[in-house]
């Protein structure tokens, strides 16, 4: 389905129709449109805790770079304690709200399973298993509003 979205191109707002398809988005702006593939790289969205989940923000194209801004002024709901240093524990790869969390604390889950799905910038965003293992805790619940690299669940 083609989402209409406003991106900020070399300091210029401007309106495109965004459509995903698994890991493809497709970008059409005017009579131009462009294809990526969305990253799924520790390198590009360094957060506090170590980087383990996959990234779902769009790279940018070549030709014109097209990074959208993340925008929410919620605040992120409170984690654990023990969530921040968990080495299982799973980072939010962006602000955004959760529409669904679909793992149960005990679920066994391999990796690339889907295992969230996150709402950020009018977008779903799909959260996967970064590793094969078994659900330990989930810090998250729908609706709750996250923040980039805030713990979502941990798999042991």
């Amino acid at each position: 389905m083609k989402k209409t979205i406003k991106l900020k191109i070399d300091g210029s707002e401007v309106i495109v129709e965004a459509e995903r398809s698994g890991d493809t988005l497709t970008i059409d702006r005017g009579d131009t449109s462009y294809t990526v593939e969305l990253v799924r790289d520790e390198m590009v969205r360094p957060a506090a805790p170590p980087r383990t989940a996959p990234t779902a923000a769009p790279s940018a194209p070549t030709a014109a770079p097209a990074t959208p801004a993340a925008a929410s002024t919620a605040p992120a709901p409170a984690a654990t304690s023990a969530a921040p240093s968990d080495p299982g524990g799973v980072p939010a790869p962006m602000t955004g709200t959760i529409k669904t969390v679909l793992v149960t604390v005990g679920a066994s889950v391999q990796s690339g399973d889907q295992i969230i799905m996150m709402e950020a910038m009018k977008m779903d965003i799909e959260v996967a298993a970064p590793r094969t293992g078994t659900v330990k805790e989930i810090y998250v619940s729908t609706g709750d509003s996250v923040k980039e690299g805030q713990p979502l669940l941990s798999i042991g």
